[in-house]
């Protein structure tokens, strides 16, 4: 029974035959039943740990008052589950107004993680003409009071979509409130609801992504570093930060001793200040184990990454990531590769190839990362690296001629083009990925019950509504 209720997922659409005939409801029958199930075994009901509600708001484009009624089905499902830990797969965005789901879940005191997708608030308002809108106190207060019983809550993401908003001494008192909080992840805030102040009171933490944060600068992340509380860290993701001078990466890697793996990715390339002594190693490390460096338009960074691990800065570095390496300078510090382009590639490039024509020059997709890539080891097959002549008394008796390869002889850090996501096109998993990459009520070639086609009671036992094959974006993904 443990295994049977420890996960439940209810993926898709309801049955035709469900809400049209047996039910009369218009959503939720499935909810509904379970509702019931768990409402008549509380033995039952106290040992689901993680809920799959269908994602159906913003394929069926509900009215308010069917969204309301829909959210209030699945927080009477949560109401139901006393140990609950996750709620997965179904992260409707919240305004800061008032939904029994968000409510229900403000009472599990077992919660692990939770994403808040903050959207568009009625609840804005602006102190004078000119001022940014802020978050009335009554909307500030109720989002914080959210928190209070989430003790065990140990991954936190805090997204904002629109025109969403979380103020500065929001965040601030969200942390305070989360006493066991090890990953977090915030994205898209504006600039002064997300700077530099915030990132110097974040709390001691293992995971840390910050995607999309432009509040943010060099010299908020260098004063970063240097904090004590940021000396727990084993997982950095910057993303779209656009950081531009190297000297910061550099002392993240010297401070944070822990760090295991390190994610960069952007556009610009940070360089080091013009007319400063240069010692190699640059950037160095003795503790990670993982890079994603991802610099879109290039520069001397993808140079001093090399120079840095050619002169030992990385010893136990063991994977290395570039979509961004367009010169190969980081595929030659790798461990040698016979092949690694996919059979699709070719036509994927093909594809994307002729859409980016017109708008740059540089790409990271992956088929033309891996493409290139490849193109560099055939390359360098082409020509004879060395020579080896077999004497004996003098005599010639065989030449072997050894053509060349793409890497370093010797290395143990293996050049990696593999997605977070099987089958992306993106190296880094996005936001798009665990709220808008799946569509449940629109399905084609989904599960209809054929596996079970066997059963001798027929097709009517084993034929169900066609329904999308959910598969779980793991938050640890992000990290």
């Amino acid at each position: 029974m443990h295994h049977r209720y420890g996960q439940i997922w209810i993926v898709g659409s309801d049955s035709g035959m469900h809400v049209r005939k047996k039910f009369k409801h218009k959503y939720g029958c499935r909810l509904k039943l379970l509702r019931r199930t768990l409402r008549e075994n509380p033995g039952l009901a106290v040992l689901v740990r993680e809920l799959k509600a269908p994602d159906i708001l913003s394929s069926l484009l509900f009215e308010s008052e069917d969204r309301r009624n829909y959210l209030d089905v699945v927080a009477s499902v949560v109401m139901c589950c006393p140990n609950l830990e996750r709620l997965v797969g179904f992260y409707p965005t919240y305004n800061h107004e008032f939904d029994r789901l968000r409510h229900a879940l403000s009472t599990r005191t077992r919660l692990k993680e939770h994403v808040w997708i903050i959207g568009d608030s009625a609840q804005a308002t602006r102190n004078g003409k000119y001022d940014s809108p802020g978050l009335r106190p009554e909307a500030a207060g109720a989002f914080l009071h959210h928190h209070d019983m989430w003790k065990s809550l140990h991954t936190l993401f805090l997204h904002a979509t629109g025109e969403g908003i979380l103020e500065h001494e929001l965040f601030v008192a969200v942390f305070s409130r989360l006493p066991s909080l090890e990953k977090l992840c915030v994205s898209n805030f504006r600039n002064e609801d997300f700077d530099d102040s915030t990132l110097q009171a974040l709390p001691p933490l293992r995971c840390l992504r910050l995607q999309d944060l432009h509040g943010l600068t060099d010299n908020g992340v260098f004063r970063f570093a240097s904090r004590p509380a940021s000396q727990f860290l084993e997982s950095v993701s910057f993303i779209n930060l656009e950081l531009m001078n190297l000297s910061v990466i550099s002392k993240l890697f010297a401070s944070l001793h822990k760090l295991k793996r390190f994610t960069l990715l952007q556009d610009s390339s940070p360089e080091l200040p013009v007319g400063g002594l240069v010692l190699q190693p640059v950037i160095a490390s003795p503790s990670v184990e993982y890079i994603h460096w991802d610099i879109l338009i290039p520069g001397s960074a993808n140079d001093n990454l090399a120079r840095s691990i050619r002169s030992g800065g990385f010893p136990n570095l063991r994977t290395l990531r570039a979509p961004s390496d367009h010169h190969g300078t980081l595929q030659a510090v790798c461990r040698p590769l016979e092949r690694i382009a996919l059979g699709s590639d070719k036509f994927n490039a093909a594809r994307r190839e002729f859409a980016a024509q017109n708008s740059t020059r540089y790409s990271r997709i992956l088929p033309m990362a891996r493409n290139g890539a490849q193109d560099r080891i055939e390359e360098a097959r082409r020509y004879v690296q060395f020579t080896l002549v077999v004497e004996e008394d003098g005599v010639v008796k065989q030449v072997f001629h050894m053509n060349g390869f793409m890497g370093q002889i010797g290395s143990g850090i293996n050049y990696s083009l593999t997605p977070d996501i099987k089958g992306s096109d993106n190296a880094v998993i996005g936001f798009g990925d665990l709220i808008n990459g799946r569509n449940e009520s629109n399905v084609r070639d989904g599960c209809i019950g054929i596996w079970n086609a066997a059963h001798p009671a027929g097709k009517k036992w084993w034929y169900h509504t066609e329904r999308y094959r959910f598969r779980t974006t793991d938050l640890e993904k992000f990290f």
